[in-house]
């Protein structure tokens, strides 16, 4: 939790740890804190070290920093929405080797580019939400709710489906 309370100093938020998630809206009454704490949840219901849950790991990451952009570097909206695009359009079956390679590919796709990925506003990044995550008990409907909170959360960047989709289909020429 250290470089998410460094990285909001760094960019002058004051994080919230009343009331609901001031990123997501998540209806919690701990705010971002709980919102992170919720996330939390999935390892008590899944083992991340079985491929069979890599993807809904990954899903979950990139719904989890997506939603809560604010606190993250500049460039890490390109990575988790690429990776989406590749996951949800591009049916690729995500793997921990594949991350350092997206890496590769924007870390030159950004050389002398100073765009950013502007988020959805507050509160407008899916409806699904951490919270939403609380109350599973099996492994079938964590996977299935997880999938289904991506999917809403990228639904909610279409704006940048088009530019994610250039990266991307770098990333697929170059390592598929």
């Amino acid at each position: 939790m250290q470089d998410l309370i460094d990285y909001a100093l760094k960019k002058g938020i004051t994080l919230q740890d009343q009331g609901d998630c001031q990123f997501c809206g998540a209806n919690v009454a701990g705010g971002v804190y709980e919102c992170h704490a919720n996330a939390h949840h999935l390892v008590e219901l899944l083992d991340f070290n079985n491929p069979l849950f890599y993807q809904t790991r990954f899903l979950s990451v990139d719904a989890m920093a997506l939603q809560h952009s604010e606190i993250h570097g500049p460039w890490n909206n390109h990575i988790h929405l690429t990776r989406l695009f590749l996951i949800f359009e591009k049916e690729v079956q995500w793997t921990y080797l594949k991350t350092p390679l997206l890496s590769v590919v924007i870390n030159q796709y950004k050389k002398n580019k100073e765009e950013f990925l502007t988020p959805p506003p507050l509160q407008q990044r899916g409806t699904l939400t951490t919270s939403d995550l609380v109350g599973l008990t099996s492994t079938q409907d964590c996977v299935k709710l997880v999938r289904q909170w991506a999917m809403d959360v990228y639904t909610s960047y279409s704006d940048h489906h088009h530019l994610v989709s250039l990266i991307a289909d770098t990333f697929l020429t170059r390592y598929r």
